[in-house]
């Protein structure tokens, strides 16, 4: 995590078998990294890495998500989070999420995936 980082995002291979309420995020699963850019009115621009971690046992209707960035000049770490993506019978999606600064999100909508893109 020097900076030397590639922009083009990375990814591991994911399992073999998947739990058939994860076969339509299937496509996440495994290791993801790559780069971006991030401002805000109030501060200075600054570049970061990004690495995005999509786990499942395959015999349990859940993805287990953890995602972590770090200052690319530095290598220091900036934010971190947790969580489980849990896609339901009926077509929607749970994702509860904790945060390193102690924010707890729980999401549920609809899940459309459609050409490995998805909203929430």
């Amino acid at each position: 995590m020097d900076g030397s980082e590639t922009s083009t995002p990375v990814r591991t291979p994911q399992p073999a078998a998947v739990h058939p309420a994860v076969e339509p995020l299937s496509y996440l699963l495994g290791s993801w990294r790559g780069q971006g850019e991030g401002g805000f009115p109030t501060i200075t621009s600054f570049k970061y890495g990004e690495e995005l971690h999509f786990a499942h046992p395959g015999n349990k209707p859940v993805i287990a998500y953890s995602q972590k960035t770090w200052k690319l000049n530095s290598g220091e770490p900036m934010h971190a989070e947790s969580g489980y993506w849990r896609p339901k019978p009926d077509g929607t999606i749970e994702v509860v999420i904790a945060q390193s600064t102690g924010l707890a999100e729980v999401l549920v909508n609809i899940l459309y995936c459609l050409d490995l893109l998805f909203q929430l």
